[in-house]
């Protein structure tokens, strides 16, 4: 199916869409029904709380997400991306 173990703790599963490939580490819907697909830190940043992610809400962009501030809304959480869709216009590997 894809996965692989990230740092020997998360499942890492690969997205493509056209010449985009995302290492996904982690799945989050939102009560407004926004989803998050966190994606592997490959910088080594230092900040826990803060993570790189698709963001599929009212447009779908990537960027850095503030976890906490997002923490209070959250619907689904999971690292079990074998469950999961793909982000729409996106494909698993």
């Amino acid at each position: 199916m894809g996965l692989t173990c990230y740092d020997g703790l998360v499942n890492m599963r690969q997205m493509i869409k056209d010449d985009i490939v995302l290492d996904v580490v982690e799945h989050i819907i939102l009560r407004n029904m926004w989803e998050y697909y966190i994606v592997a830190d490959e910088t080594g940043a230092s900040d826990p709380d803060v993570a790189f992610a698709l963001v599929m809400g009212d447009y779908t962009e990537m960027g850095s997400v503030y976890l906490p501030e997002i923490e209070p809304h959250v619907f689904s959480r999971t690292t079990h991306l074998d469950e999961i869709a793909p982000a729409t216009g996106y494909q698993w590997v």
